[in-house]
């Protein structure tokens, strides 16, 4: 069984986070109650020089994460409670059970329920719903309230945007198996006009409506080819509320048609997304091959957000060799937008993209990576001036290399890895200092001391940021230090760090010494301190030096039950 539980109010915050469908026919073999987590209590001061202060001299913090099991049933909470007042503009509060029996699961509450991409696909509904998947059958009902009503907040003087309280229901039914199946989905959601201090003539607010249509399937043959594909037809109209009907033209024939079955008028719009491909699988290699399209301005109500506008072809090939020791993962393709001409300039990317992971012994091995995108744009239905066209290429490249040194005595891992990454604008028109060119350089070495409890660890890190006429760069080394004592019930570390940083003007130094002691009291009991001290200091060629410091300290309780 799902639970899920929000409470919000001033100072205080409380999180119920579901857990996965319980399955009720387990209920009789649990404990009737339990409950574990931890307590966590914190006092934190503040203090600095230089700058006004960034937080209270004084502050504290009480915040714990139980769990409690009530027949098997898992409802993990969150909560944490301060000093400082919080005020939150529209509390609300969440609760959702999901509780699952052989192959009936039942919905109610706040839920996120997916039946399709292009359908219901994870939007929050409150509502009331029920999944049934009797062997290779599958039926999915869910309906309720997609989104709640805002107005303008007059006690506080608030502005939000305003809307309309949203309603919908989703249908979905199928046949099949993970390895061969058949989906349709159905989604008509449309806001409520009737709302309380709202009304379709306020802020140019029209009550919306919408109907999609969704289908997937997947088909595997030959035990490792598979074709697989989903799709959706969306209905939208803009405002449910107007009389005007719509217009006979050749473009709007097939909402001439639909209007036999659905309610439609001149301000309802049809949109279509869909992607389909084919794959081969095998133990060691496999290839795939994805187009996807979808319509400018594509929506659904069921879902948040679409990328539409676009038509991308993409080939997908990964394979692992020397008996997994090497392993390999690419995407390469082609992506357009202005797929129905509607714009005055098309713009293509080109897509790359490389990962390989290569164990060369068991104690080196090698991780490299590279992407590169290119963007450009060419006119279509107008000439179009060139200054205004996009033309660039983003890269990347990382490869870091990997030594681990176990031993009985001590236990050696270093990496080194370095990065690079360039934009290029291509346009002719363009200024060269549209050009970037970014380096990145870091070596860390970690010692562990096997038989002391002691761990060392160092770091050096360059960072480079080219223009065409200027650059930045920084320089940091970093210095750590753990230990445990007392049959590990006390335990020092320490975390320090130097930079130095060259913008385009002046230099800049920044020191960062931090140290943490803490005891185990017994064993579910634990205490804490952390103290921290931050130095800042730049200079600038022709101003005077800015300067300033930072001392935080932070005592702290751990009960965990």
């Amino acid at each position: 069984m799902k639970l899920h539980l929000r409470l919000l109010f001033f100072g205080l915050s409380i999180l119920v986070i579901p857990a996965a469908a319980q399955d009720l026919s387990t209920v009789a073999n649990q404990k009737a109650f339990a409950i574990n987590g931890a307590l966590d209590v914190r006092a934190i001061g503040y203090q600095s020089k230089g700058i006004a202060a960034r937080r209270s001299p004084f502050s504290w913090i009480i915040s714990g994460s139980p769990t409690v099991s009530v027949y098997g049933i898992s409802i993990p909470i969150a909560f944490m409670f301060t000093e400082q007042e919080r005020s939150f503009s529209q509390p609300f509060n969440q609760f959702g059970l999901s509780p699952t029996y052989k192959w009936v699961t039942v919905h109610g509450g706040y839920r996120n329920v997916s039946f399709s991409p292009y359908t219901l696909a994870g939007h929050t509904m409150l509502g009331a719903g029920v999944e049934l998947n009797p062997g290779k059958l599958r039926f999915g009902l869910m309906s309720g309230r997609l989104n709640r009503a805002t107005t303008v907040d007059t006690t506080t003087g608030v502005l939000r945007p305003q809307s309309f309280s949203r309603f919908g229901t989703a249908l979905k039914a199928g046949y099949g198996t993970e390895r061969n199946y058949f989906d349709l989905s159905f989604l008509q959601a449309k806001d409520r006009e009737k709302d309380f201090g709202i009304t379709p003539d306020s802020a140019r607010l029209r009550p919306a409506a919408n109907s999609v249509l969704g289908t997937g399937f997947k088909i595997s043959f030959l035990k490792n080819l598979q074709v697989f594909g989903d799709g959706g037809l969306s209905l939208y109209t803009r405002d449910s509320g107007s009389d005007l009907e719509v217009e006979i033209d050749s473009s709007q024939k097939f909402l001439r048609r639909i209007s036999k079955i659905l309610k439609v008028n001149s301000t309802t719009e049809y949109y279509t997304a869909y992607n389909a491909g084919a794959g081969y699988t095998s133990k060691h290699f496999s290839l795939k091959l994805i187009y996807k399209y979808v319509d400018p301005n594509f929506q659904s109500m069921g879902a948040y957000f679409f990328q539409d506008d676009l038509s991308n072809l993409t080939i997908n090939p990964s394979f692992n060799a020397l008996n997994g020791k090497l392993r390999f993962v690419g995407s390469f393709g082609i992506q357009k937008d202005n797929v129905k001409k509607q714009k005055n300039a098309t713009t293509s990317r080109m897509i790359g993209l490389a990962n390989l992971s290569w164990d060369v012994t068991d104690r080196l091995g090698l991780d490299a990576n590279y992407a590169n995108f290119t963007t450009n744009a060419e006119p279509t239905v107008a000439i179009v001036n060139n200054r205004y066209l996009l033309a660039q290429t983003n890269s990347n490249v990382s490869v870091t290399p990997r030594l681990i040194v176990p031993g009985k005595a001590t236990t050696q891992v270093v990496i080194l890895s370095y990065n690079l990454s360039s934009l290029k604008d291509l346009s002719k028109d363009t200024l060269q200092e549209a050009n970037i060119l970014s380096q990145i350089i870091f070596l860390n070495h970690s010692l562990t001391l096997n038989s002391l409890g002691a761990t060392i660890s160092s770091g050096l890190n360059y960072t480079s940021n080219k223009f065409a006429a200027n650059q930045v760069k920084n320089y940091s080394a970093s210095l750590g230090f753990s230990k445990a004592f007392l049959k590990n019930k006390l335990t020092f570390s320490s975390s320090n760090s130097f930079i130095i940083t060259k913008p385009l003007q002046g230099e800049g130094k920044i020191w960062n010494v931090g140290a943490k002691v803490s005891y185990r009291l017994a064993q579910t009991h634990r205490l804490a301190l952390r103290v921290n001290a931050l130095n800042n200091s730049l200079t600038y060629s022709d101003n005077e030096p800015v300067h300033y410091s930072e001392l935080t300290g932070e005592l702290g309780y751990t009960y965990n039950f």
